[in-house]
């Protein structure tokens, strides 16, 4: 299990489309220093990039999104990016999140980022856990006492029950002898249950 809220998806993210977010477009870099394009949050992002974005979505169809992703990673290895969480993204996680997670839940969980750059890469679980026998993952969202789940990460896990991701919130609580007690409340929840 990785503690990797929203930095495995995101870093997955930047490096399949690696060459659409850096495309030397007209104005979205004004100086060699700039670690992210200066429309990545506007409206047209996607549409300005059409052409390399169809390239990446071409990458996971064929299959061809694993060497793209690793090819990435080996290449431009600790480059700023405005996706790529470089300290948290080892060999072994990498591995381990091509191996287990779908390129179906990849494509709808890169779209949805994409769709709306500043709200959707945040509000991801927690948590990752990997079965690599059965090449397959779970995401889980930790709560403690007091704590409840903010309108992105509704939205997330919503997202996650509509496209059949695992995912599940595991409620944290201390026992009466003081020690610490989870339990898990499996996805998905009706629309609107999660608030509870």
């Amino acid at each position: 299990m990785f503690y990797v809220e929203n930095a495995l998806l995101n870093s997955l993210l930047g490096l399949w489309c690696w060459e659409a977010v850096f495309a030397p477009l007209s104005g979205a870099f004004l100086h060699p220093f700039q670690a992210a394009p200066a429309d990545l949050l506007a409206h047209q992002f996607c549409a300005r990039r059409e052409s390399q974005l169809a390239a990446c979505r071409a990458s996971l169809e064929s299959g061809d999104y694993r060497e793209r992703i690793l090819r990435t990673f080996r290449d431009k290895a600790g480059l700023a990016s405005p996706f790529v969480a470089w300290d948290l993204l080892t060999p072994e996680l990498l591995a381990l999140a091509l191996e287990c997670i779908a390129p179906e839940h990849l494509r709808c969980c890169f779209e949805r980022i994409l769709a709306d750059i500043g709200a959707n890469r945040a509000g991801l679980p927690d948590l990752i856990q990997f079965f690599p026998r059965e090449r397959r993952y779970r995401l889980i969202e930790v709560k403690g006492p007091g704590d409840r789940l903010q309108d992105n990460q509704t939205r997330w896990l919503d997202f996650c029950a509509a496209n059949g991701i695992d995912a599940a919130v595991c409620k944290v609580t201390w026992s009466e002898r003081g020690e610490c007690d989870a339990q898990r409340v499996s996805m998905p929840l009706p629309a609107g249950a999660a608030h509870s």
